[in-house]
């Protein structure tokens, strides 16, 4: 990591559907309450792969919101001091509105943005508010560091799902959130079944220890004169990470009686769910959007005790900056299995 303070930096840059090129970016001013960090990795989130792969991204836009990396440069009113390893910490909210005031930070009725942004961390340096940076555990990588804002967004959809001691899980989807929900749960004592077409990523769910790796089609589907027809493995909570129409419908059908469905994967195709073995069964279907109250340090904590198979969550292969749209590619293919990460201070895969 270097010292200096950089006028301008490179960045994977979206212009279209599939292109990141590096281009200098200007970097503002570090202001008061700012700090200056040299991003040491950063994740790639399945939010850019809508972005980027599907080309749902603004043109000119730097994408990467999952990263580490180390203080340059503090402002006035900050009791960071250069050379602090921290990471991306959640947007500020208001605090005031009904919904902070519950504790529930994703449903903020004010929203405020982020301040002292520059772009996202796919580049070499950022600027960030104080504010939005956690300063990282002693003895805790920089690279295991990066996981903490999908790590956080897994624990809170275990939290959606009231997933209480002695409750059977089904994760739909062994992507990074589904597979850190398993991990996490499975590191809890909870029996976990994985569900995941990709044959990558059910290795990966066997890697994690779960009780079992199913594909979609052994899943067992009911049509509406079978209201109140139970899977002979049925489940508590199912968590459905992957936002496919499919997933979503079928995960719905395999809960017992009061079953709670949480959805975190986005998607664009609509599922419909029975209406009737709904009420019959008393079945609960919740979203689950970004984070608890607390979650980064939650996650952070969790990620410094050392018990969740990092090595196994995240790949292994690292991309640089130039390799970002390949990354999302291969993805996007089922290439990879766990967590990619960039490595900004790189030019090519290792």
């Amino acid at each position: 990591m270097t010292s200096r303070t950089p006028r301008s930096v490179p960045a994977a840059v979206y212009r279209r559907r599939g292109e990141t090129p590096v281009e200098m970016r200007d970097l503002p001013p570090v202001e008061s309450g700012q700090v200056l960090i040299e991003v040491a990795y950063c994740g790639v989130c399945g939010s850019d792969l809508h972005l980027i792969d599907e080309g749902w991204g603004t043109p000119g836009d730097v994408l990467g919101h999952e990263w580490s990396g180390v203080v340059v440069t503090a402002g006035a009113d900050v009791d960071l001091s250069p050379g602090t390893a921290v990471v991306g910490g959640p947007s500020p909210k208001c605090g005031a509105c009904p919904a902070c005031a519950a504790g529930r930070p994703s449903q903020c009725e004010n929203n405020p943005k982020m301040t002292g942004t520059f772009d996202g961390a796919f580049a070499t340096h950022v600027v960030r508010d104080v504010t939005h940076v956690l300063p990282v555990p002693a003895g805790l990588d920089l690279r295991t560091a990066a996981l903490v804002e999908p790590l956080a967004v897994a624990l809170h959809a275990i939290n959606r799902g009231q997933v209480a001691p002695g409750n059977r899980v089904l994760i739909s989807g062994a992507g990074p959130i589904g597979a850190l929900a398993a991990a996490v749960l499975v590191d809890r004592g909870h029996h976990v079944v994985v569900v995941e077409p990709a044959p990558t990523r059910q290795e990966l769910g066997r890697a994690l220890g779960v009780a079992a790796v199913r594909r979609p089609e052994e899943l067992p589907m009911f049509n509406m004169a079978q209201v109140d027809t139970i899977a002979e493995e049925s489940f508590h909570v199912a968590i459905e990470t992957s936002g496919k129409r499919v997933a979503m419908e079928t995960a719905f059908q395999q809960l017992q009686r009061g079953g709670r469905l949480v959805l975190v994967g986005t998607g664009m195709e609509q599922p419909s769910f029975d209406p009737n073995r709904t009420i019959v069964l008393e079945l609960t279907v919740c979203g689950s959007f970004v984070y608890d109250d607390g979650g980064f340090e939650t996650a952070l904590e969790l990620l410094a005790a050392g018990t969740l198979p990092t090595d196994a969550l995240i790949d292994q292969v690292e991309y640089g900056l130039d390799g970002v749209a390949e990354a999302v590619a291969r993805l996007a293919r089922g290439e990879h299995a766990g967590k990619v990460m960039v490595r900004p201070d790189r030019l090519e895969p290792t």
